[in-house]
């Protein structure tokens, strides 16, 4: 069989190969089923110094041969072989030349990396390195450097609105917390636990990164003791916000304390047990059937149904147009719920009295968690898909990778930008 027509130069293009550089032969290895690709480099090249760019003299080879992994070829894994050449600087002494189409100290190709970062943004790790053919680790590997590359490069200088939550990153409480710019719709930041000193550890990398803390003007959060604090202390003049998911959580929760209590005094537990969802439904948002079930469990459980109604007053004070009607109905809600003889929702109103401001705040700018809300979700369906991240370093990589909208600068294997 005759050769392929522009076999070499096919080759030649999907390592970035130039002159010096050259394929010097190609061969289909039957033993290993694998295509083997071998570089030369002319001998009468000249390379600069690839510490401190200044002239060198040739110094012959390294000593073995180096392999590095390159994409399939009709669905055989590809090699490429090379002993690449070594220099004298007269200022930096021997120094190893890199092959156009490697990162250094890996054992893939430029090209390969890029397709199996497409791939893991959106596949389990394991899938994800079966596919490809590689080892799971040397898969986080090429993840976390590229994504820790883009991420050092990050320019924080215009980031004025913060959004600032926590997200569980494995079982036994551990937490990560997640700095969001609001503005951009991006993650910004990640850092471990979430406490004063995940804020404090966020203000040092946004001042690295060309941000001022002095022109932080909101942050959104929950009403954590950690995050306020820290967040009055570090962002002097910004307005600071407490969620309404937040808020809106913390009286379901106060809800479905009062049907748990209610359902222990009941004979027929069982309906109200299998309705529980149901109350968690905004009444804006159930369909004609959901609210005629609604209206018969509160007839059938009143202290379940009175709950219901005052989580459906909250969402009506969200809906104020001004701040002044928005402080009346604050102000009728924690009276309501103070004199309701519910004690969870009781506990709950005392919650909103002490952070009356700073939920207010809303009323301001509008400006809600719902962004991280939307990006924990990305994050809790890539922990799930992603098992391989088992380590807070791969588990943070991972965060910015499906929410940072970070500008990679691993080549694209497509050619797109």
């Amino acid at each position: 069989m005759n050769s392929i027509a522009n076999f070499e130069a096919m080759l030649a293009g999907s390592l970035n190969l130039e002159e010096p550089w050259y394929v010097s032969g190609a061969s289909f290895d039957e033993k290993e089923l694998a295509l083997r690709i071998h570089i030369g480099i002319r001998k009468d090249a000249a390379f600069v110094c690839p510490e401190c760019g200044g002239t060198t003299r040739r110094f012959g080879y390294e000593k073995k041969e180096r392999a590095w992994r390159h994409g399939d070829c009709m669905f055989y894994p590809v090699y490429v072989h090379c002993r690449r050449p070594r220099v004298v600087c007269p200022h930096c002494g021997v120094k190893q030349i890199n092959a156009p189409y490697e990162r250094k100290n890996s054992r893939f190709t430029l090209l390969f990396e890029g397709y199996a970062m497409l791939i893991v943004a959106d596949m389990n790790v394991a899938k994800t390195a079966a596919l490809l053919r590689c080892d799971e680790k040397a898969l986080t590997s090429i993840l976390r450097y590229w994504v820790n590359k883009a991420v050092a490069d990050m320019d924080l200088e215009d980031v004025a609105m913060l959004a600032i939550d926590e997200t569980s990153f494995k079982r036994g409480h551990k937490y990560v917390t997640v700095v969001i710019d609001a503005a951009k719709r991006r993650v910004i930041d990640v850092e471990k636990d979430r406490d004063r000193e995940a804020v404090r550890r966020f203000v040092e990398t946004l001042s690295a990164k060309g941000g001022d803390p002095q022109a932080i003007t909101h942050v959104t959060s929950d009403m954590s003791k950690s995050y306020l604090p820290a967040i009055a202390k570090h962002f002097p003049n910004a307005l600071n916000i407490i969620d309404k998911f937040h808020v809106k959580k913390t009286m379901l929760d106060a809800l479905d304390e009062v049907r748990k209590a209610e359902q222990k005094e009941v004979s027929d537990k069982k309906a109200l047990f299998q309705g529980r969802r149901l109350f968690m439904i905004p009444e804006g948002k159930m369909t004609t059937e959901q609210s005629a079930k609604l209206a018969e469990l509160s007839k059938r459980y009143p202290k379940t149904g009175r709950a219901y109604r005052i989580i459906a007053a909250l969402d009506d004070f969200y809906e104020s147009k001004t701040m002044e009607e928005a402080r009346s109905a604050l102000d009728s809600l924690y009276s309501w719920m103070r004199r309701c003889r519910l004690k969870p929702m009781k506990e709950a109103a005392e919650t909103l009295k002490r952070h009356r401001e700073k939920i207010l705040n809303y009323f301001q700018s509008r400006l809600t968690n719902a962004i991280s809300e939307g990006i924990n979700s990305l994050i809790q369906a890539a922990k799930r898909k992603a098992r391989g991240y088992n380590t807070l370093e791969g588990f943070t990589a991972m965060i910015y990778l499906v929410a940072g909208k970070l500008d990679l600068a691993v080549p694209h294997p497509f050619g797109a930008s």
